[in-house]
Parts: structure tokens; C-alpha cells; sequence
């Protein structure tokens, strides 16, 4: 582990006064709409209210982090992130969640294997927060932003209600999922099985949002359709609430 990967994993990253540790606020957002709601059944404990995430690329467990602020009040859960170098940072920072080396797949490619592993090819980038599975995503990181592509990798990935299935203690309420692949959000959310895992709030990326135009945006017109209502965007997040 290089010094600046420990410094941010050490207690020295939270000591100098972080309230948000998202990229533009969201975890502050979703923690005042979680608890606010009237709907929860959490559990009370020290650090407040204690609830159950799902973070599908985490990436790291405190930078650019949706869930760390949550991890720090107390809840705990499943950290999804394809790049396996993350495996050691999450286990220091957060010994509390179980963090799953995986992918979460287009539902279209994987509906016609469920009686085999999977696995996609895995963009890497200099910068790891532009890491994805998406080739276009992958052009654009290279041609538009000028990213430095520093290999490719196979990883093996799942639809996340497999996920879900596989790794969710049982009968466990889902408060907040965080999805942040890097223009695949939409498939990750098509991936779900809507009829039994519904969870309170959700944090997606759309790439092609206009704020002017908000119900043109896919992720949005999908999550509407399940009940869902947009109650907050950010540079880089729309934050959903189900209300139905």
C-alpha cells in the first residue's frame, strides 16, 4: 500500500473535519431523506439510526464515497467493486461491510447464463474512478477527456438480483443502493429483481441528463415507472426516493 492510499484509509482522512465524503454532497442529501422518511424501520443505535446499503461501484471506502458517511453513522452493507485492488483498502477501512470483487453485468448478456460464470472485459484507467465495462464509455474517457488507459482486464460479473440472492443476509431491508459505473447504470438498474428488493432511496448516474429536459433521461424514466421519485440532482448524481 502506497503512503497516500494509507493516509486516506487512516483515521487521519476523517480527523480534518470531512462531512461529505461524496463527490458533490449525495450522501448528505440521502441521509437527510432517510431520515426524514416515516417509512423506515431501522434499528436505533449509538451512532443514531442504523440501516442496510448497497454500493455498486464503490470504488474506493472513503473517496468519492456515497456510503462512507453512513458506514461512520453505524449502517452497514454490500460494497460491489470490479477492481481488485480495492479489496485491501475496504477491508482496513471498513471491516464492517463485505466487499464483493464483482461486476454487475448487462441483464441482456447475462439472461441466457445463469448456470455459468460470466465475465466482461474491465477498462482501466489512470485515474481509477473512470474505470468501467463499457467500450463506448471507455472511447470517451480516451477521446473527450483525455484519460490515459492503462489495461484491460477480464472480471466476472453477475446481474445484481443474483447479487442480491447470493450475498443479502436474509430477510434484510435495503435503505439506499448506490449505483456509479460509468455509463452503465441504467443496465445495472435493469439487472434488479424489482419484485423482491425495493430499496428506499436510490443514488444513479445518468450521463446524458438535462435538467431542462428530466424526463427524458432513461434512469429517470425507469426508476418512475417502479415508483420512484427524482427528488434531488448533483454534478454528478440524481438521488431517487420510492413513493409509491
Amino acid at each position: 500500500m502506497d503512503f497516500r492510499s494509507f493516509l486516506m484509509t487512516s483515521f487521519l482522512y476523517d480527523w480534518f473535519g470531512k462531512r461529505s465524503y461524496a463527490q458533490s454532497g449525495e450522501d448528505l442529501i440521502a441521509w437527510g431523506e432517510l431520515q426524514n422518511s416515516k417509512t423506515q424501520e431501522l434499528k436505533n443505535s449509538k451512532h443514531g439510526k442504523m440501516g442496510f446499503y448497497v454500493d455498486v461501484g464503490a470504488f474506493h471506502p472513503k473517496v468519492f464515497s456515497n456510503t462512507y458517511l453512513f458506514y461512520k453513522k453505524g449502517w452497514r452493507g454490500l460494497c460491489v467493486e470490479p477492481n481488485p485492488k480495492m479489496k485491501k483498502l475496504f477491508e482496513k477501512a471498513r471491516p464492517g461491510d463485505v466487499f464483493l470483487n464483482l461486476g454487475v453485468g448487462d441483464v441482456k448478456k447475462l439472461k441466457n447464463s445463469r448456470n455459468q460464470e460470466l465475465k466482461m472485459e474491465y477498462f482501466e484507467f489512470e485515474d481509477g474512478a473512470a474505470n468501467t465495462f463499457s467500450p463506448e464509455q471507455a472511447r470517451r474517457n480516451q477521446q473527450e477527456s483525455g484519460r490515459k488507459l492503462i489495461g484491460k482486464r477480464e472480471i466476472r460479473v453477475m446481474p445484481l438480483g443474483r447479487i442480491l440472492d447470493k450475498y443479502l443476509p436474509k430477510e434484510q431491508k435495503i435503505d439506499l443502493l448506490s449505483v456509479d459505473v460509468e455509463g452503465m447504470d441504467l443496465a445495472v438498474l435493469k439487472s434488479n429483481d424489482w419484485k423482491k428488493y425495493r430499496p428506499e432511496m436510490i443514488i444513479a448516474e445518468d450521463l446524458e441528463f438535462d435538467w431542462r429536459e428530466p424526463k427524458k433521461s432513461a434512469v429517470t424514466k425507469y426508476l418512475s415507472s417502479l415508483g420512484y421519485e427524482l427528488k434531488a440532482r448533483t454534478s454528478y448524481s440524481l438521488i431517487y426516493k420510492f413513493i409509491v
